[in-house]
């Protein structure tokens, strides 16, 4: 499937379809579509120690959500019920943070999209039993970007980012912070969180039940932002800037506004795009993040939903403030991409994504906790030759890096793709080259994964393992 299929989009319509168990309990219902607000993750405030390290408390914890009228959901999340605070530093922090596993079994957390050491990555190496403390220490020091993280706990990833663990990972740098960008977090400046689940008859959620929910990712018809189904969000009359992040196990969007109208994104996962890039629909993977602004001058006192092209459904309804229009001068440029300008005469290496009746892997092998799959050589630029043989899109994510897309099957890489990435969607019978670098090491015993981020793919074995270490030769 290639990324011009997913442009084929129909009308966001207001009338809901959604169900999930068909002998659900007569007294369990949806609330009222766009009824609630949506929720906002907090922002974790750090302990100043005393030589300025910043330090993060964080407990995955066990819960109960009433996502539907008349029940409560069992659940995990981070420091509440359900999802989890918003980090958020600055480039050149120092932080630490204490992550309490209080689950019954065991977890770790994953810090997606940060360049850190292999021995701070929390990869599925680095499982906390239960009842058990995480410490790790480490410096900010990468580009302004919306990261996230989320469990990484071994063969049991899907499951628990299922349950809910998750939160938002905010990197400030000189240069975000002095861009002219709404920056009012919460106000204008609005993180969205965009999962799917499914419920059974007693309103709990219902994970893998087949070979199928393993090969095809597991969808649900339940579509939930920052953990709410169907929220609103009012904003004033001018540009908005909304964070994506594509939190579900397995699902791609494809966002549209239900009047069709056009919006800038400015960023991806890993940085600012050099320019804004003018669009009407943006495509997201699991893994993946953009940012993007969107004028709602021309709206005040009305409403508009925002929604997944794909599925056809409206899963945020807009309203905006019957207040005086602002305008706003969009930026002509963001920032400059001067990473992996020299990449010609390199390593290369290739990974092919496979899938067959019952199986998933990397290069024909299955996810070995105990081998090592690749060894890299620290701070050396080389070729990521990624192919998908299949017919079924596979977002890629590599830990520990910001890679630059250098071509789609020998084309240029789409006009939103020009800043850096962490996870790329890989569309069927697709080669897609990454420049990649990597600036820390990561060792034997705690090394750096990369992986289909399909979650249920992702635990069933599309994944390796690799190591960075200095060349001495």
């Amino acid at each position: 499937m290639r990324r011009r299929n997913f442009v084929k989009l129909g009308l966001l319509s207001t009338v809901s379809t959604m169900s999930w168990s068909k002998d659900v309990k007569p007294d369990i219902t949806l609330f009222e579509k766009f009824s609630k607000p949506l929720a906002i993750p907090p922002i974790l405030n750090p302990i100043i120690l005393k030589n300025g390290t910043k330090e993060y408390n964080l407990n995955v914890q066990e819960g109960e959500v009433e996502f539907l009228k008349g029940a409560q959901t069992k659940t995990y999340g981070v420091n509440t019920d359900f999802l989890g605070p918003t980090i958020r530093v600055k480039r050149n922090d120092k932080i630490k943070i204490n992550v309490k596993n209080s689950l019954k079994e065991e977890t770790v957390l994953h810090w997606h999209g940060l360049k850190v050491p292999g021995i701070n990555d929390g990869g599925p190496n680095r499982a906390i039993p239960p009842n058990a403390t995480w410490s790790t220490q480490y410096k900010i020091n990468q580009r302004a970007s919306l990261c996230w993280y989320h469990p990484h706990t071994h063969k049991k990833t899907d499951f628990q980012v299922y349950m809910g663990i998750a939160g938002l990972f905010l990197i400030d740098d000189e240069e975000s912070l002095n861009v002219s960008l709404p920056k009012e977090y919460g106000k204008d400046d609005i993180p969205l969180v965009f999962q799917d689940r499914r419920f059974d008859k007693d309103a709990q959620f219902i994970h893998k039940q087949s070979m199928h929910d393993v090969m095809m990712g597991v969808t649900g018809n339940i579509f939930l932002i920052n953990g709410v189904i169907d929220p609103y969000v009012e904003v004033s009359a001018k540009i908005i800037r909304f964070r994506l992040l594509n939190g579900a196990n397995s699902r791609i969007y494809s966002f549209i506004f239900n009047d069709d109208r056009h919006f800038y994104q400015v960023a991806g996962d890993s940085s600012f795009l050099p320019k804004p890039v003018k669009m009407k629909r943006l495509i997201l993977s699991p893994g993946e993040r953009a940012e993007i602004l969107v004028d709602f001058s021309d709206l005040a006192g009305k409403e508009i939903l925002f929604g997944d092209g794909l599925s056809n459904k409206p899963l945020l309804k807009i309203k905006i403030k019957n207040d005086k229009a602002q305008k706003f001068n969009l930026p002509k440029e963001l920032t400059k991409i001067t990473e992996y300008k020299e990449y010609k005469n390199t390593k290369r290496r290739d990974f092919s994504l496979d899938m067959r009746p019952g199986w998933l892997g990397i290069n024909g092998k299955r996810m070995d906790i105990n081998r090592i799959d690749e060894e890299v050589t620290l701070g050396q630029t080389e070729i990521w030759r990624i192919k998908n043989p299949n017919n079924m899109p596979h977002p890629f994510h590599i830990h520990g890096c910001s890679f630059k897309i250098l071509s789609r099957n020998s084309f240029p890489s789409y006009a939103n793709e020009k800043g850096l990435k962490d996870t790329v969607l890989v569309y069927s019978n697709e080669t897609v080259e990454l420049a990649v670098q990597f600036d820390y090491e990561a060792t034997k015993n705690y090394p750096y994964m990369y992986h289909c981020h399909i979650l249920e793919h992702e635990d069933a074995g599309m994944m390796g393992q690799f190591t960075v270490k200095r060349d001495f030769i």
